[in-house]
């Protein structure tokens, strides 16, 4: 579990170090172009190479690849490095005056083995212009092996937007993980993200961490020889509609496999043939209905209210009557309920409101289209800012917020989970269903919305990965092959990356 930072609270752990820890900013400087030559000999010694050029902006960033320049020259390296800033920080000019190699004018036309990004930091904003913006562009048209330092220049720290920014292989970050190399774009241009710690003291708990597979590992402890089915709770998906007919049967799948004890699945009487045999070890219920679309009965949804999770939302369709529903269980359901898809959609469009007074656990798990419905902004907010949007709605309704993306989060407005175990064969229908009906099985079995869902998106991408490795290829993945591998995935949980 590593801690992730917005660049603001970098910049707080930073002035912690130096006022109240009385660590000088020169020596943290040092420390941090020492780690980044560390890496960048690493990777050198390891493909034979000895040249490197170092592109230097003119703030601190710029002052550590300076430093490393130096540090690798001194290791015995043909270093150089081309900077075009008038203008340097304190540190960076003191930095300057140590370096005692070659320095271009302009970007150089010959070749070298590594190229050191230290243009921008992560106090950079808006779109790279002028020299910087060139020296991004020949940075990644020079074919070399490319080491961003803290951050590839030209991505936002917070929101991993940029369009214009170098593409590394690898990033060395300093002190801790930045939002924005998980976010946006950072997944596409950071490359390999190493985190090196060069001492720098946050001075109180971080409220955003990445999850990683030992963390997912203890949703999955060994079970105990003297259990029963009961042990591990009831799970209800209820789900589906005449016109999306395969949700619910994704969905009842995932769970299954995801170890709660037992599984019920509820779906519009009109679906009951269809879902008949299906899986035979779930417990299979048919809902009153209308025209192949779920109809608000109390009575049988009280039916519902003894299971410790409920999934709700799956392929239903966006009507009043799914939002009546959600109401229902919202104000009556004591155990950990699950909205997904369009019981968010119909939330959305006639009444969010309903997600204030909630009696149960609550976890809302939308994508970023879904997400700006609920929220109110528009798509393009969502993406530029989504997690934080998602932290003010999820301290605003008292609920907890997965918001799903190629890196997803899950928050209750005071913690943050990241996920980073996703991949691109997940991009196809019926994903989100697999999720919904992991994250039902997890909470079944005791846990608490905001590690239920993070246990869930973890899992999900990990079993994407396996299924993607089955198939030779992310294209042909399809979500059949994911709930087929959950198995695989948590049997290696503790050992993924």
């Amino acid at each position: 579990m590593q801690k992730v930072l917005t660049c603001a609270q970098m910049r707080a752990a930073d002035r912690y170090t130096i006022e109240e820890l009385g660590v000088p900013s020169a020596v943290l400087m040092e420390r941090a172009g020492a780690a980044i030559a560390d890496e960048a000999e690493k990777r050198l010694r390891a493909s034979g190479g000895r040249s490197v050029l170092a592109v230097c902006g003119g703030g601190n960033n710029g002052g550590d690849g300076w430093c490393a320049a130096r540090l690798l020259s001194e290791r015995g390296f043909a270093t150089a490095v081309y900077s075009f800033a008038e203008k340097l920080s304190p540190d960076c000019a003191a930095q300057r005056k140590k370096y005692r190699g070659k320095v271009y004018p302009s970007f150089p036309e010959e070749k070298f083995d590594l190229i050191l990004d230290a243009v921008f930091g992560t106090g950079f904003r808006g779109a790279p212009e002028g020299a910087a913006a060139e020296a991004i562009a020949r940075i990644n048209a020079a074919g070399a092996f490319v080491l961003s330092a803290d951050i590839p220049s030209g991505l936002n720290g917070d929101s991993g937007a940029g369009d214009l920014c170098v593409r590394a292989g690898l990033t060395v970050a300093i002190g801790e993980l930045k939002r924005g190399l998980l976010l946006g774009n950072g997944a596409d241009v950071c490359g390999k993200i190493v985190r090196r710690d060069i001492g720098i003291s946050l001075g109180q708990p971080a409220d955003s961490v990445l999850w990683e597979g030992e963390d997912a590992a203890s949703l999955f402890p060994p079970r105990k020889k003297n259990t029963h089915k009961g042990s591990f709770g009831r799970a209800v998906i209820f789900a589906g509609s005449a016109a999306y007919s395969g949700a619910p049967l994704l969905a009842c799948a995932a769970a299954l496999r995801s170890g709660c004890g037992y599984t019920q699945l509820a779906v519009p009487a009109e679906l009951f043939p269809l879902a008949a045999g299906k899986f035979p070890e779930a417990i299979l219920t048919a809902a009153p209905s209308a025209k192949g679309a779920f109809a608000y009965d109390e009575a049988f949804l009280r039916t519902l209210l003894k299971a410790e999770s409920i999934a709700f939302g799956m392929g239903c369709g966006p009507s009043r009557e799914v939002c009546r529903i959600a109401r229902f269980l919202l104000s009556e359901y004591g155990g950990t309920l699950i909205l997904d898809a369009d019981a968010l959609n119909s939330l959305a469009e006639y009444g969010a409101d309903a997600l204030r007074g909630h009696r149960c656990g609550v976890l809302l798990t939308p994508h970023p289209k879904e997400f700006s419905r609920l929220c109110g902004k528009s798509l393009s907010e969502v993406l530029e800012n989504g997690a934080d949007l998602a932290k003010a709605f999820a301290a605003e309704y008292g609920v907890a917020v997965l918001l799903k993306g190629h890196v997803s989060l899950v928050t209750d407005g005071s913690r943050t989970l990241y996920t980073a175990s996703g991949t691109p064969a997940l991009a196809k229908g019926g994903s989100g269903d697999v999720l919904s009906g992991i994250a039902a099985a997890i909470a079944a079995r005791g846990f608490s919305p905001v590690p239920a869902g993070a246990g869930a998106s973890y899992l999900l991408g990990r079993a994407g990965r396996i299924a993607a490795a089955a198939q030779g290829n992310e294209y042909s993945v399809v979500a059949s092959d994911v709930i087929a591998s959950i198995p695989a995935a948590i049997a290696r949980l503790a050992d993924a990356e």
